[in-house]
């Protein structure tokens, strides 16, 4: 399969997918969607919290209300009047203390049935219904009017002292003044008094198209419950606050989210540079990592690791630019450029050599590319490791190559088994008949972590299938005796060496015992 056939298989993403300028309008608008989808339910969230606090207000305001004429203690006030209907007792029932604002009339009704009221002249009125209360120890009936309707109903207390009587009819419109600051046009009140005729409060018609909340209050002192009612108009006004409150949140967090991405961007073209830059002065050098054979305390490989070290001496960490690089293809001339340093370093190392690869290696033909400029037999030493971080997508392209590249080399193996996309798919439609431990699963031995299962049974698979394993991770002296028990020979890890250049490594080799040194 030549080149022009593998770029036609190729997934090719149209240039718009990748557009920035694409990528900062969608980000830009998310919020405000979300914010859109977010409306109705915060809507009625905020209009249920409110109904629910104005309902607290109307409560306490109703309490109060009887509250207020206890407060001016009714018997002190009775001790104060003549009970002669004169100017004073009219005075008295004029005073704030007896007359405050939910109070429409106070009327004083004598026993010899003389009766004056804060108006001046005695009040006609007719209660439909009553009932007797009893507050420190005084009788007081609260009755209902007569009227047409239960929103030209209003309630009425008599209080008794003796023959004595004062009667006080509440004004109705100080209730719906409390609605009406509470929220204009929104709330209908139902007052319910036990066994007396209801009244009506609030708006006279409630509009219910979209939505309708109630709740009830029960009042134990007065023994009257308060049913409230909220639709449309509580509605749409907890509406338009909502949409106002998340539509400048979600500019915020837009402008926000968009200047992260720009700065991300730019972080990433600069990384981008600072790569292709790194990779036209060979910033990046190999370490090797060797792997020990247990039993004989030999080198039979190492393991190549990237290292970059800036012009400036700064070794970069791969976890820094190797994502970087394998999302922008810039992995590629980075092996061809490492590739080119083991294939240097070849003649002073021992055994083999192997290089990590991803899937994008083995579908662009970038290693047969490679092994088809270079002949010389020591390319045989060198080995490949598959890792997992992404998964091969062009299965006949990758197979391909593998097919063309493994007489040229040391073998593939597939590193950190168990781990990423492939697994036991990759061995099987592969053919790669080599494995590597990884570090988490080397981890677990001495210890009760459940991966220890996976461990065994990993190497029981290996085994099974005759396949050559490389514990990576080994840092103790039990994991090296326990993988020896179960027949892992192959070792890789901090217990033997950590990644070395090239001096550090023939340092390495020159410790090592002379009959160790091959």
């Amino acid at each position: 399969m030549n080149v022009n056939e593998r770029n036609n298989m190729k997934w090719n993403f149209p240039r718009w997918c990748v557009n920035p300028w694409l990528h900062t309008c969608l980000i830009f608008i998310l919020p405000i969607l979300l914010a859109s989808a977010m409306q109705p339910w915060l809507t009625r969230y905020s209009m249920e919290h409110r109904f629910s606090d104005d309902l607290d207000s109307i409560e306490t305001s109703f309490a109060n209300g009887l509250d207020g004429f206890e407060a001016t203690n009714i018997e002190q006030a009775f001790g104060e009047l003549s009970f002669t209907c004169d100017t004073d007792d009219i005075a008295l029932l004029n005073s704030p203390s007896l007359s405050p604002a939910i109070v429409r009339f106070i009327q004083l009704e004598l026993a010899n049935g003389t009766q004056c009221s804060n108006i001046g002249p005695p009040v006609n009125y007719q209660f439909d219904r009553s009932r007797s209360l009893y507050f420190d120890s005084h009788r007081v009936d609260i009755a209902t009017t007569v009227a047409a309707n239960d929103r030209a109903r209003s309630i009425g207390y008599v209080f008794h002292l003796g023959e004595q009587k004062l009667v006080v009819l509440t004004n109705s419109s100080v209730y719906n003044e409390t609605l009406s600051n509470l929220c204009l046009g929104c709330y209908q009140l139902l007052v319910g008094y036990q066994g007396l005729s209801s009244l009506e409060r609030g708006v006279e018609r409630l509009e219910t198209e979209n939505v309708l909340i109630e709740d009830s209050r029960y009042i134990n002192v007065l023994d009257v419950t308060l049913t409230l009612r909220a639709g449309d108009t509580l509605y749409w006004r907890e509406a338009s606050h909502v949409a106002v409150v998340l539509f400048v949140v979600a500019l915020i967090v837009s402008f926000l989210a968009v200047i992260f991405y720009w700065n991300w961007q730019s972080a990433r073209v600069s990384l981008g540079m600072l790569i292709q830059k790194g990779i036209s002065r060979k910033e990046f050098i190999p370490y090797y990592q060797p792997i020990i054979d247990c039993r004989s305390g030999e080198v039979v490989g190492q393991e190549m690791l990237v290292r970059w070290r800036r012009f400036d001496g700064v070794l970069v960490q791969p976890n820094q630019f190797i994502p970087y690089a394998e999302d922008s293809g810039l992995i590629l001339p980075i092996t061809d450029l490492i590739l080119e340093q083991v294939y240097q370093d070849l003649p002073q190392l021992k055994g083999w050599v192997s290089a990590n690869i991803v899937a994008q290696h083995l579908e662009s033909g970038l290693l047969s590319k490679w092994f088809s400029s270079h002949s010389d037999p020591r390319v045989k030493r060198i080995a490949f490791e598959l890792t997992e971080r992404k998964p091969i997508t062009q299965f006949e392209l990758a197979l391909a190559e593998m097919k063309a590249v493994l007489p040229l080399c040391h073998d593939f193996k597939l590193d950190d088994f168990g781990t990423g996309f492939g697994g036991f798919s990759y061995l099987q439609r592969l053919g790669i008949n080599s494995i590597k431990i990884d570090k988490m699963f080397t981890d677990t031995i001495g210890t009760e972590d459940l991966k220890g299962a996976v461990l065994d049974a990993i190497i029981a698979f290996g085994r099974e299938s005759q396949m050559d394993m490389v514990a990576e991770g080994v840092e103790t002296l039990a994991q090296v005796e326990y993988l020896a028990a179960k027949g892992v020979y192959q070792h890789q890890g901090y217990f033997y060496a950590k990644p070395l250049a090239l001096e550090d490594l023939l340092q390495f080799y020159q410790g090592l015992p002379s009959d160790k040194q091959g």
